[in-house]
């Protein structure tokens, strides 16, 4: 069996961080992934490879919606989540850019201890979004 697709891993992730939540967070929560989701397919192109964007151009021909999380893995995830937190990207509410921040940074976290990432080979993307986090964190106040 293949890796976790990102559509796989985002789908189980928010499904835990909504679990038991009321229906005000949980509304918060897809609008996040939402958000991530639209910022992959706008963006995910910038952290693949050449045979990888290829590949996702083609898939993009026949559905272009969804192609980055249909097709990526959580190694493209995690490189691509720095920028997700950059001030194009973070979102007009206050208490929704707090939790778009406070989310990545657990998904981060989710995708390192359940070994999806070697954080060794991601040493330096993990660098950019701690980075990239507290510039967001002081941004979003």
């Amino acid at each position: 069996m293949g890796r976790p697709s990102v559509d796989r891993l985002l789908g189980v992730f928010f499904l835990f961080c909504s679990a038991g939540k009321e229906a005000a967070a949980v509304e918060r929560h897809e609008r996040i992934q939402l958000r991530l989701r639209t910022f992959l397919d706008a963006c995910g192109d910038d952290y693949v490879n050449l045979q990888q964007a290829q590949l996702l151009a083609l898939e993009r021909q026949f559905r272009p919606d969804g192609a980055f999380a249909r097709l990526m893995t959580a190694d493209e995830l995690i490189t691509a989540l720095p920028a997700f937190l950059s001030p194009v990207w973070l979102m007009a509410h206050r208490v929704d850019r707090k939790v778009q921040i406070s989310h990545s940074s657990k998904l981060v976290h989710w995708l390192c201890t359940k070994n999806l990432v070697d954080f060794r080979a991601h040493r330096e993307d993990l660098v950019l979004f701690r980075k990239a986090q507290e510039a967001a964190a002081r941004r979003g106040q």
